[in-house]
């Protein structure tokens, strides 16, 4: 009879972190064999730790301490098991381990990696953003089967000698998927010609982003108001409010789930995604774009990185507000004034996703990865 294969799956915390969860965890249930999952940050420190940046210093040291320790601890323990047990394939979710590595974590990367076929997964630019040690990315580099990314940016960021074990793959979100497209398209009607919902998906980390816009966008909300008799709204859905003063623009702050994100997306007409122009930008992968897609809502992101390779024409609006950030006020016009103007933009979007990026392909790229 032959041995059921076993697949073990490092993330940071598979319900508190979005991209380990979109990125491998959606499909683990679904891969073909005995799946582990192990949670390095233990989910009341992790919740301590994101939500301790407004606390006094002696706290933040505190739970940093008690965060990098129980991590420590947690992924030496989970690592010295698998040298044990020797599992069929390792899947390693973007910086797994603390940045500040002690040798014997290092030395059990590398045990383990050894012993197992070693899949290495990120889907941000971790080496500009400083979240993964150099000594522990040559490691992974080194040792890994294959190397899982969203683009070619990120592939070019690849020690040469080792781009070939690169695989290209978005993020997408299969958990939207099984509504009725009439239903919400007649939902989202209901409201258009009074209130045109924004939404905007994502951390706190990219809150900066989101203020780049905020005054044009309370400039297409005065538009909308006084010529079009319509009220616009900012939906942030975020593990942090945003506090920005408004004249026209109402703004709406709600602690992110992911049952809140699904809940907003669904009530909303447009979904953004802005980007100030960088490095880490560039290295981003599209994500809260493929999934407002995912539900047939139109996009307006900035023209920087994948965002390029994720908006076409058809589906949304590329701006490109590094030349001229009133482009994000043409946008919203664009899209808010006619119903027939904005169905079209959805239509497309939705047959973009199911071209582009859906669950079921992702799901197949990775039960080949975990066969080959």
């Amino acid at each position: 009879m032959k041995k059921e294969k076993l697949i073990s799956i490092y993330v940071r915390n598979k319900d508190i972190t979005p991209s380990s969860y979109y990125r491998v965890i959606q499909y683990s249930q679904k891969f073909n064999g005995k799946v582990s999952i192990h949670n390095i940050a233990p989910e009341k420190i992790y919740t301590a730790h994101l939500n301790a940046v407004n606390s006094s210093r002696y706290k933040r040291i505190v739970i940093g301490m008690l965060y990098y320790i129980s991590m420590v601890f947690r992924v030496m323990f989970y690592l010295s098991l698998d040298t044990i047990k020797r599992p069929n394939y390792v899947v390693v979710s973007k910086t797994f381990c603390p940045k500040y590595t002690p040798r014997i974590l290092l030395w059990l990367i590398k045990k383990v990696s050894t012993r197992t076929k070693l899949i290495w997964d990120f889907d941000d630019y971790i080496f500009e953003s400083g979240e993964i040690s150099t000594t522990q990315a040559k490691i992974l580099e080194k040792n890994s089967k294959y190397i899982v990314v969203t683009s070619e940016f990120l592939r070019s960021k690849i020690n040469h000698k080792f781009q070939d074990k690169v695989i290209l793959l978005p993020t997408t979100d299969g958990d939207f998927q099984g509504f009725n497209e009439n239903d919400l398209l007649n939902k989202r009607k209901m409201d258009f010609d009074k209130e045109i919902r924004i939404v905007w998906v994502a951390t706190a980390g990219n809150i900066p982003n989101l203020l780049k816009v905020v005054e044009a966008l309370d400039k297409a909300a005065e538009i909308l108001s006084y010529k079009y008799q319509k009220k616009l709204v900012l939906v942030v859905v975020c593990n942090m409010k945003i506090n920005k003063k408004v004249k026209y623009l109402n703004i709406i702050n709600i602690k992110w789930t992911r049952e809140k994100a699904k809940d907003e997306i669904f009530n909303a007409h447009i979904g953004i995604m802005p980007l100030i122009l960088n490095e880490y930008s560039l290295g981003k992968g599209g994500f809260k774009l493929v999934q407002y897609l995912s539900t047939g809502l139109p996009v307006i992101a900035s023209k920087v990185g994948f965002n390029e390779d994720v908006v076409t024409d058809r589906c949304g609006i590329l701006v490109d507000d590094n030349i001229r950030i009133d482009g994000w006020i043409d946008a919203i016009i664009e899209l808010a004034v006619s119903f027939e103007t904005w169905s079209k933009y959805s239509f497309e979007a939705y047959e973009r996703w199911k071209k582009e990026f859906s669950y079921d392909y992702n799901l197949e790229v990775w039960n080949n990865l975990l066969s080959s």
